[in-house]
């Protein structure tokens, strides 16, 4: 189950916003440094000072700021709700990963294809070729799935190249959760135990209810496992009325 892109804006109007332009053109430095470590710039660096300076606000973590308020929330109802057999939480919690990711971590890991448009200078803040500030959390889940996570969320700001106004702001925040199941947990009633990947080869298809290489009766498990948690997530937080 994959559960994630909820975003969270707080809107303001500023009307001196100076570089941020979408197609505006900037000369840096030949490096440029984030959170203490130094990147080369080159024909891709389209990050401008103004967003430099809001790297390091770090609002998620400000006692008493509304996202603080809402990220303790979040967190708070996944600890509360999912307990494995030891009595523990299920899902671990990461809100403190550097926004700067690889090109590799942003795009390549997602199978974003290299013609894709969310890659282009007009759309994301590159520190130069090979880096940017993430678009994304979803940067972080091909790693973390690799290092044995099969459930987490990931809290963090993430950067857009958006023009300002009432309902567009270029940095913004974003929860990301992701839960894998095994069978044994997806079919806990051995009695309905059913596959989990596609074993008739006319049925590898990709179609709006399902990926190519999975059933259709799995993906509707979890589907609804998905919706559920995330129509009880909303009653936690504002209430079941």
């Amino acid at each position: 189950m994959i559960f994630r892109n909820s975003k969270i804006f707080i809107s303001k109007k500023y009307t001196n916003f100076q570089g941020l332009g979408r197609f505006s053109s900037q000369k840096y430095d030949p490096t440029i440094n984030l959170f203490g470590r130094e990147y080369p710039t080159d024909e891709w660096t389209n990050i401008n000072q103004s967003i430099q300076n809001k790297l390091q606000r770090n609002l998620l973590h400000q006692r008493y700021h509304p996202l603080n308020h809402l990220a303790n929330k979040i967190k708070h109802f996944f600890y509360k709700t999912y307990i494995n057999r030891n009595g523990n939480p299920l899902f671990t919690i990461f809100d403190n990963f550097n926004p700067v990711v690889s090109v590799e971590q942003n795009f390549d890991s997602l199978l974003t294809p290299k013609d894709h448009v969310s890659r282009s200078k007009k759309d994301c803040f590159y520190v130069n070729k090979d880096y940017l500030l993430r678009a994304h959390t979803t940067a972080h889940d091909n790693e973390l799935i690799r290092s044995g996570l099969n459930c987490f969320l990931t809290f963090g700001d993430v950067y857009r190249r958006d023009e300002i106004d009432s309902k567009h702001y270029p940095v913004f925040h974003q929860c990301d959760g992701v839960r894998l199941f095994d069978k044994n947990e997806l079919f806990k009633d051995e009695r309905l135990e059913m596959d989990i990947f596609e074993k008739n080869v006319s049925n590898l298809i990709r179609t709006f209810e399902k990926q190519k290489n999975y059933t259709l009766d799995a993906s509707k498990i979890v589907e609804y496992d998905l919706k559920n948690t995330l129509t009880k997530l909303v009653q936690f937080i504002f209430g079941n009325s």
